[in-house]
């Protein structure tokens, strides 16, 4: 069999990317397999096998976005090929590889590293011509910055990627990130404490996941409209949208089950209605444990000391050091918060100082996120 010029076959990978950010798994994976088939028998091009490479992780990334495991996402072997290719590759390649780089960190909650790779990324984005790959990256840093509490640059970055998304608006397969940045634009509008802001927008990501009959997408945005209600106080309805979150969830073994499990535990607990509270902290604590969450294990574990114990301080303290990183900091604001009103409701006025203080310890830290980025 004659080979295969490579232009040819990086043809076929462009439309292979396509697909997965469309995340059009079916097309996306018989793409793949063509673009496998035709990388064996294609003439020598070292550019084009990096390119291949790094496609083969974009798709894993996709599907682990498509269909969530309970495993946690490992580097693929792919990456790790790619890795030390640096003066070998062209300023498009160098782009991709830290762009899905970045989406790797973040993945695992290592916001810091995403960020120093998404702005390695940036600097090789006057490579890209297309303003749909320019806009699934702005998203991308929108997604980050606000995990990162850092309201105004996402609240940036997710305006540019929001503008491109909706001027394509007819094509239907962009609306999955059309309806994430207005998650987006909703959470930083909490962030900024206008949460009569972010309704709107939220309620509009749920009518357009319904729209596309996306199972997935609508229990997000169940929870997050939840979370939103229980923001404005109006409990009632921040209850009824996190047990449709239930409903909806466990037939698709949703992520967003941990979540609201853990909302659950902490509201009823918080209210002293421990039958219920401790009903959903066991249902939250298997789910962990399930999904090998040290994170939410760690959250629960505070939630136990404070709320069905003693509520000793230095154990309180102790089960807060465990939140110590950047993903963990933004959970600490809140839990501190939470043990400053319950010592207070309680009479334990000195214990609920040192909560204060936690509560502003992990507020510089969250501000502080800023020192490490690399420029």
């Amino acid at each position: 069999m004659a080979s295969i010029p490579s232009p040819v076959v990086a043809i076929k990978i462009n439309e292979w990317y396509k697909q997965i950010k469309r995340f059009n798994v079916k097309e996306a994976q018989k793409l793949r397999e063509e673009v496998r088939k035709e990388i064996d028998v294609m003439e020598e091009d070292e550019q084009a096998v990096l390119y291949f490479q790094l496609m083969e992780f974009r798709h894993q990334l996709m599907t682990d976005y498509v269909q969530p495991s309970k495993e946690p996402l490992e580097k693929s072997d792919y990456l790790k090929a790619v890795e030390g290719q640096g003066k070998k590759m062209s300023a498009i390649l160098e782009y991709y590889f830290n762009f899905f780089q970045g989406m790797y960190e973040f993945k695992k909650g290592e916001f810091i590293r995403a960020i120093v790779f998404y702005k390695r990324a940036e600097k090789r984005l006057e490579q890209v011509g297309d303003e749909l790959e320019r806009a699934e990256f702005y998203y991308k840093l929108s997604e980050v910055f606000y995990h990162m509490k850092q309201t105004h640059v996402s609240m940036y970055y997710v305006g540019l990627s929001y503008d491109t998304y909706k001027a394509h608006k007819s094509n239907s397969l962009y609306m999955i990130r059309e309806i994430n940045c207005l998650t987006v634009m909703a959470g930083n509008f909490i962030d900024f404490e206008c949460r009569e802001k972010a309704l709107p927008h939220l309620l509009s990501a749920l009518e357009k996941s319904k729209a596309m009959s996306n199972k997935s997408m609508i229990v997000k945005s169940l929870f997050n409209i939840g979370c939103c209600f229980k923001g404005l106080g109006d409990f009632n309805r921040a209850l009824a949208y996190f047990n449709q979150v239930i409903l909806e969830g466990e037939p698709i073994n949703a992520t967003e089950l941990l979540l609201v499990y853990y909302e659950l535990s902490l509201f009823h607990l918080s209210q002293k209605e421990f039958i219920e509270g401790e009903k959903f902290f066991k249902r939250g604590l298997e789910e962990a444990k399930n999904r090998k969450n040290d994170l939410f294990l760690s959250l629960l574990m505070v939630l136990d000391i404070l709320f069905l114990k003693t509520a000793n301080l230095s154990e309180v303290l102790s089960s807060l050091e465990k939140l110590e990183n950047e993903r963990g900091y933004p959970y600490m604001e809140d839990l501190a918060l939470e043990a400053a009103r319950y010592y207070n409701e309680n009479g334990r006025m000195d214990e609920s100082v040192k909560m204060y203080e936690k509560v502003m310890y992990a507020r510089k830290q969250i501000q502080r996120g800023d020192c490490s980025y690399e420029f």
